[in-house]
């Protein structure tokens, strides 16, 4: 008999930690955890960022009351806040998922799936093997502008690996480096190999 050449459980740079559960039985299954750590430093600039930005709306809310409104100030006032309005959503949902956010990824015998939770909250979307295609790499294109800025503190974005799954492509793995990704990407591809395969010959 062959011995099992997976770790039972172990870590991919600083942000990314596997553990292998119920090794050797029907509910076997890889689990992943990718948290999404950023230094003090630019936690503290996306906290002050959005200090600054409710700074803001107080200002032009009390402007908005005290004066009286002249022509179209109101409407002014109104598209202006829900500008406001949609960029603070945005740095508040990063903020808190910088805080508690991480993307969860599972394989076993049934299929994978991927979920990003806040804390224990994440609905996961689950694809059965055969039902999707090759885990892969996202290529970087430098060029793109919209690339670079998805790797930024103060996205949610930058995915660095993918599969297909008919017309729909699932995108994770939020801003890993190059090392990092293709390790992660080697740990899924052999786990859903295995697992696959397990499921195919099961009577």
């Amino acid at each position: 008999m062959g011995t099992r050449k997976e770790r039972s459980e172990g870590t991919i740079g600083r942000r990314v930690t596997f553990r292998w559960n119920q090794r050797g039985t029907p509910d076997e299954q890889l689990r992943v955890d990718i948290t999404q750590r950023v230094t003090r430093i630019q936690l503290t600039l996306l906290v002050t960022w959005l200090v600054l930005w409710f700074s803001l709306e107080a200002v032009v809310l009390y402007f908005w009351t005290q004066e009286p409104a002249q022509g179209n100030a109101n409407l002014g006032y109104a598209i202006y806040s829900a500008f406001w309005a949609f960029f603070a959503f945005r740095i508040g949902k990063v903020l808190l998922w910088r805080l508690r956010g991480r993307e969860v990824v599972v394989v076993d015998r049934r299929g994978i799936s991927v979920a990003a939770a806040f804390g224990d909250r994440g609905l996961p979307d689950f694809f059965a093997h055969g039902a999707y295609r090759g885990i892969q790499r996202i290529e970087e294109n430098p060029t793109q502008i919209l690339r670079t800025f998805e790797q930024a503190f103060w996205s949610m974005g930058g995915e660095t690996l993918k599969f297909e799954a008919g017309r729909r492509t699932m995108v994770f793995g939020k801003q890993l480096d190059d090392r990092d990704a293709d390790a992660l990407l080697r740990l899924l591809r052999t786990a859903a190999d295995r697992l696959s395969r397990k499921l195919d010959s099961t009577p």
